[in-house]
């Protein structure tokens, strides 16, 4: 059998969808071949600085190597946020005496857990999406940061369309942090109701509305599951549960938990709509025929091309935050991460910057996910990386605002301005 007639079955199957098609994992055909592709990432440019000798990544106290990480990487301290569900690969040392931290920058993910003999990153890569790693903690051992493809076993599941990716949930959690199946779950995303998010995780800053964070589930009189609510300005508010100190940073904080949030939503539309479009890429250049179909949608066949108008319509309502709820509210974000992450980006001539906190209706001041500037945002294949970019630019310069987005006209001007000074190609 041809290539061509091998490959022609597999596009028409996927030309009937207009987005992310679950459960093809694109990652493992043969024009990724996630398994067997060198990574070429943030993490493996460390790792050769690290073999040369440029820079070193000490252990230090209980956090063991974590400090240095973070700095290496270029992840801010103050991201940090603690889970205490038994919801990741090291559960066993996990539970709300020994919550999870999880750090995060544009690009790289880390986690630790007091006692594990290993640090857990998470990285984007141009060509595998994301890439996952392990850090050992003995001091003894040498500073590699190794692959493990173990990790997809969960993070390339159902909850992520089969494709690598980041895993955010809340549970309704035990006393011992386990995960009450008969209560349910949900998968946070930006357009995740307030109410229903952070069950297993740790809440601090200013926040009143509901949510699940901060406490174990119960039930009540109608033997329904809920989560008793208690406010925390900081993780001194549990320091009878567990060792505070231990910790970087004495927040969990609401500003760093909705921004993760928003930013693992993009990043993993990005990272789904990168990969299948790859491989519908290979499949074009495998069945071009030279013929009139081919200069359809700017090159693409036609079913290429519907796809990719389709994908580009939802990166495009998802760097818009088009999901997003309105907060119950208002919120305040906590010092320094409030003035850190802004600077993770890009800043145009006026100063202007994605990112800044607004946390009184929204998220951020001006409503357009900094992952625009992002690498997986780089690393979109031209064609659907065009596409999305002139649906940002018939929005923010023509005012053709897609359902669900909340734009002023001042905004529009705001936005399209810094993305004409910041961003290649708008």
């Amino acid at each position: 059998m041809s290539a061509r007639s091998q490959l022609l079955p597999a596009l028409v199957a996927v030309a009937v969808a207009m987005g992310p098609v679950p459960a093809q994992s694109f990652h493992l055909r043969a024009a990724i071949d996630y398994p067997r592709t060198a990574d070429a990432n943030a993490i493996t440019a460390l790792n050769e600085r690290l073999a040369a000798g440029e820079t070193t990544l000490p252990a230090n106290g209980k956090s063991g190597r974590l400090r240095a990480l973070l700095a290496a990487l270029g992840v801010p301290e103050s991201s940090q946020m603690l889970v205490f569900s038994k919801t990741s690969l090291q559960r066993h040392r996990i539970g709300p005496r020994s919550p999870r931290a999880i750090y995060f920058g544009p690009d790289v993910y880390v986690g630790w857990v007091p006692g594990a003999a290993v640090l857990e990153i998470a990285a984007g890569d141009p060509k595998l999406g994301l890439v996952f790693y392990s850090l050992a903690q003995d001091p003894d051992s040498p500073p590699l940061l190794r692959r493990d493809d173990s990790c997809l076993s969960c993070h390339a599941s159902g909850r992520t369309h089969d494709e690598p990716g980041l895993v955010l949930r809340s549970v309704f959690p035990d006393a011992d942090g386990d995960p009450i199946a008969s209560a349910g779950e949900t998968d946070v995303t930006t357009g995740t109701p307030l109410a229903e998010r952070w069950g297993g995780w740790f809440v601090t800053g200013t926040f009143a509305g509901e949510h699940r964070g901060n406490g174990i589930a119960v039930r009540d009189e109608q033997r329904r599951w809920h989560v008793p609510p208690r406010a925390a300005t900081d993780l001194r508010a549990f320091a009878a549960e567990f060792a505070v100190d231990d910790y970087l940073a004495p927040t969990s904080d609401v500003g760093a938990l909705l921004a993760f949030e928003q930013q693992a939503t993009v990043h993993n539309l990005l990272v789904r709509a990168s990969l299948q479009m790859r491989w519908l890429l290979a499949c074009d250049r495998e069945l071009h025929t030279g013929d009139h179909d081919d200069a359809a949608g700017g090159g693409l066949r036609p079913t290429t091309a519907r796809i990719a108008d389709g994908l580009a319509r939802e990166i495009a309502a998802a760097l818009l935050l088009a999901d997003e709820p309105a907060l119950p509210t208002p919120a305040a974000a906590a010092e320094p991460f409030a003035g850190v992450f802004p600077t993770l980006w890009p800043a145009d001539p006026t100063g202007t910057r994605l990112g800044r906190f607004d946390l009184r209706e929204r998220t951020f001041v001006l409503p357009l996910s900094p992952m625009v500037h992002s690498p997986a945002f780089a690393a979109l294949p031209e064609p659907l990386r065009e596409r999305v970019l002139e649906r940002l630019r018939i929005t923010l310069k023509r005012g053709r605002i897609p359902g669900g987005v909340q734009l002023s006209v001042e905004q529009r001007g705001v936005l399209h301005a810094h993305l004409q000074a910041t961003l290649a190609g708008y």
